[in-house]
């Protein structure tokens, strides 16, 4: 029984190895009723970040402030239902806004 056991594990390891681990769980952020939900989220290095226009008018979302916009990435989501992703590899905080509509922001932090 003892034996079985450990193939057992070093099968799995094995296994474990040649995969090269498990990827990135991939995140998203909805926007509804001019809000970024969540506004502030947690994701790994390597996540494809996506983000949800659930409303009735077009959004961006643009890294940086309003009056310091980044260029790091700027998404136009025009029509309700309408997607984009960014994947973040650099470990750090990215605030983000819509450029239509300054109140709305969020931030993104890389771990």
């Amino acid at each position: 029984m003892r034996a079985h056991t450990m193939l057992a594990v070093a099968i799995a390891a094995v296994l474990g190895l040649a995969t090269g681990g498990a990827a990135a769980p991939d995140a998203v952020v909805e926007v509804r009723l001019f809000q970024f939900r969540p506004g502030v989220l947690d994701a790994p290095r390597g996540a494809k970040v996506t983000w949800t226009n659930r409303d009735e008018i077009g959004h961006t979302v643009t890294a940086g402030t309003p009056v310091a916009p980044t260029g790091r990435f700027d998404l136009t989501l025009g029509d309700k239902d309408a997607t984009a992703a960014v994947e973040l590899t650099a470990p750090g905080s990215y605030p983000y806004f819509c450029k239509r509509h300054n109140a709305m922001r969020g931030e993104l932090r890389v771990q």
